[in-house]
């Protein structure tokens, strides 16, 4: 008879939850565009199939062709939405930062909606701006894109 609590102990403690991994760690690895939204259109099926490749600290995005664009980036799983910074070096030098929300739905799909971006044109002239960090996973001032992780 005591080895019925025992056993239930033992039974129960295998079944615990594995500690889960961070948002940090879960976005690591080689993800593919498999749905694109701009605001100016509903769908941009140009990019699907692009690639980002997310490293700890780099976050590689293709966008035109096959050329990768390399933004350094920071996480916030603590707010709601959660969110994302994704900063570069412009071709002046100047840093710049487009702020985004993110949420990993599961370990092989990650949506972002980017906000505005950081260079603007204005009659011909172009200007730096604060990104302007979106509020819901809409394409309002940036694209909502969906990734897949890319299996091997």
């Amino acid at each position: 008879m005591k080895r019925i609590p025992f056993i239930a102990v033992v039974f129960l403690a295998g079944c615990a939850d594995a500690p889960s991994l961070s948002d940090a760690d879960r976005i690591l690895g080689d993800w593919v565009v498999v749905d694109f939204h701009s605001p100016k259109a509903t769908e941009d099926r140009s990019q699907l199939h692009k690639l980002a490749i997310i490293s700890e600290g780099t976050w590689s995005e293709q966008f035109q062709g096959e050329t990768f664009e390399d933004f350094e980036y920071t996480l916030d799983p603590n707010k709601f939405p959660k969110e994302l910074n994704l900063t570069f070096t412009g071709s002046d030098g100047k840093r710049l930062t487009v702020r985004a929300i993110y949420e990993v739905l599961d370990d092989d799909r990650l949506r972002v909606c980017f906000g505005s971006p950081p260079v603007v044109r204005t009659n011909g002239k172009v200007e730096r701006v604060e990104s302007v960090r979106p509020t819901a996973f809409a394409p309002k001032d940036g694209p909502l894109i969906r990734y897949h992780r890319k299996t091997k």
